[in-house]
């Protein structure tokens, strides 16, 4: 048997049957996040230590905490290695901004909080400047190994190189600034070979420090469990690509699934207490937010009967919980007659449709405040999947695989697939949006609502939506 070795693996080419050899790829995925965190959390230590015997740092800290809240909410430390500088500094000042917008409003309510301006001045510069230095020298850490995750992915069919080629949406080294030094990149098309027995031996040799298998029917499953014992024992992490993907990405691989995932999972399970939770802080939002916005619901109005004929308020039927059908409420944002000649359409970007009040309206998403009339009378939740048209539900749910489950939550005014993917305008965004609609149904829990209505401020601040 000959072997080769390719970036710091050993490859092994065998002549030997399927049921005996398995196919392999390296991927070598970049985790900054952690290192990030961890100097976060140290100056923070720090920060604390520091109010113990200076009352007078402990406004510093609250806005130290406030921007490393924004930073993970932003995705600061996803950005950091991201090939878009722009997307980098935006996300930067973003997050700075919304930091200090939130200290300035503690403070304003608990004035003993104000720190002196040096403190404070300190502290945003200490915070601004730290995600801009991990930039600067994690490329010089990543090309020595540091920050890096060497990852096996075992699999014997076609589901594992799509399975690499979805990896390499963004996580990995393909993301990487160009301009930034090289570093050693793995590639799809460079397959090994490698028998059960040398599975092992292969692992401890290159370091590797998790498997991921994607692919393997029954037997080959137990084959690969006895062939990994070992290592597993020796703290090698061995993941389902499904879970995996679903970890590092956020959003659930629909492609990999079957109905079998679904049952064995974990997750997708929410306790009466939590819905009752879940449902009185629907109410007490909605209410607030109907009370607070309503000297802008009366300017919204008026703006919208000066710009264009037809009424304030849009009512459209939508689907909702199980399928059943309501009447949604809206701020009219498109011509009366917008659907007269094309019929029912999903908006499209620069849509000539959409009337000049509108168009604000969308971009601060200040349409959807009605809304919260939907959320009192039930119909609605204020995190969940967006609710679709029935037209547009039929097509989709005999065009894409599983999407009918988004149906066994209420649907939402704002949600993780509106927070973390572009407005959908076609099948193919349908099915993105319902990987990260499965995703919040797994996940479903009282922080992952509460992250993602800070995600949401984000956007409406920003004037993010569309």
């Amino acid at each position: 048997m000959a072997t080769t070795t390719i970036d710091n693996l050993t490859w092994s080419r065998v002549k030997a049957s399927p049921s005996k050899a398995l196919k392999v790829r390296l991927y070598n995925l970049a985790r900054p996040a952690r290192a990030f965190l961890a100097v976060e959390l140290m100056l923070l230590a720090f920060a604390v230590l520091r109010t113990v015997w200076d009352r007078e740092a402990l406004g510093a800290f609250v806005l130290m905490a406030s921007c490393t809240l924004f930073f993970h909410v932003n995705n600061v430390d996803r950005s950091l290695l991201s090939a878009e500088a722009s997307r980098f500094w935006i996300d930067l000042a973003e997050s700075v901004s919304l930091g200090m917008w939130v200290s300035a409003g503690l403070f304003s309510v608990f004035p003993r909080l104000v720190p002196p301006v040096g403190a404070t001045s300190a502290a945003a510069l200490v915070f601004g400047l730290l995600p801009v230095m991990f930039r600067m020298f994690l490329p010089h850490l990543i090309t020595r190994g540091r920050c890096v995750e060497q990852i096996l992915i075992v699999g014997t069919g076609d589901l594992a190189a799509k399975f690499y080629r979805q990896l390499d949406g963004g996580v990995g080294w393909p993301d990487l600034d160009p301009q930034m030094p090289s570093v050693p990149r793995s590639s799809a098309d460079r397959v090994g070979t490698v028998e059960f027995t040398d599975l092992n031996d292969l692992v401890l040799r290159n370091r590797i420090s998790r498997v991921v298998v994607t692919d393997l029917d029954a037997l080959n499953r137990e084959r690969l469990a006895a062939a990994l014992l070992d290592s597993r024992l020796r703290g090698l992490q061995v993941s389902d690509a499904v879970d995996f993907y679903e970890r590092i990405r956020g959003k659930i691989w629909v492609e990999a699934l079957n109905p079998q995932w679904f049952v064995y999972t974990n997750g997708f399970i929410c306790s009466r207490a939590g819905l009752c939770l879940k449902r009185c802080f629907d109410v007490m939002f909605a209410a607030a937010m109907i009370l607070l916005a309503s000297p802008l619901l009366v300017l919204i109005a008026i703006a919208i009967k000066s710009d264009s004929a037809g009424p304030v308020l849009f009512r459209q039927v939508r689907v909702g919980l199980h399928g059943r059908k309501f009447v949604i409420y809206k701020f009219r944002s498109m011509r009366r007659d917008a659907e007269l000649d094309s019929g029912p359409a999903w908006a499209a970007e620069q849509d000539a449709r959409v009337t000049r009040v509108g168009r604000l309206l969308r971009t601060f998403r200040l349409d959807e405040i009605p809304q919260a009339f939907n959320v009192l009378k039930g119909d609605m939740s204020i995190v969940g999947p967006r609710p679709e048209r029935p037209c547009f539900v039929d097509r989709l749910k005999r065009q894409i695989p599983f999407y009918d489950l988004r149906h066994y939550l209420k649907p939402g005014i704002t949600g993780w697939a509106q927070v973390m993917y572009q407005y959908g305008s076609s099948v193919e965004d349908s099915y993105e949006k319902l990987q990260y609609d499965l995703y919040y149904a797994k996940h479903r829990s009282f922080r992952c609502d509460v992250e993602i209505l800070l995600r949401t401020v984000r956007i409406v601040l920003f004037g993010r939506g569309r």
